[in-house]
């Protein structure tokens, strides 16, 4: 909760410096980095940073190396969340209908073995009348010289 309070005020306007060292002071603040829910950025974050960092020139890590090596850093994480939220909801209905033809598949599969199951049932009944038949067959067949 306060690592998203810090990036509020930080991503309001305020002052960027006393915030900034706060939260780099903060000694599970690259922990919180790689914990953070890529999944669920507010969408207010993904607007702000789109139509404020991503369009700066000034945003690019090479650039903002030349200020400090952990500022390159946290450039390179806000342009890597940016970018899998993008390509997130593009991916997303896709997992969605996946998962959909997945299952659906796998009720076919379900019932294409069930239906096999049946067919062996019937193939094996039918061979053994097959059988039934060619034993009777025999049994009925009489040798011609005995019959005269």
């Amino acid at each position: 909760k306060q690592w998203y309070q810090r990036r509020v005020a930080i991503t309001a306007g305020e002052d960027f410096w006393k915030p900034s060292q706060k939260l780099l002071g903060d000694m599970k603040f690259l922990q919180s980095l790689k914990d953070y829910d890529k999944d669920n950025v507010p969408v207010a974050f993904v607007k702000k940073i789109r139509a404020t960092y991503i369009p700066n020139p000034e945003f690019v890590p090479e650039k903002i190396r030349q200020a400090s090596n952990a500022a390159e850093g946290l450039c390179k994480w806000v342009r890597a969340i940016e970018a899998y939220d993008r390509v997130a909801k593009v991916v997303a209905p896709k997992k969605a209908a996946l998962a959909i033809a997945e299952s659906k598949f796998a009720e076919a599969q379900k019932s294409l073995n069930a239906k096999r199951a049946m067919l062996k049932e019937v193939q094996d009944k039918l061979q053994s009348l097959r059988d039934k038949f060619e034993e009777n067959t025999k049994k009925k067949k009489v040798p011609t010289a005995t019959l005269r």
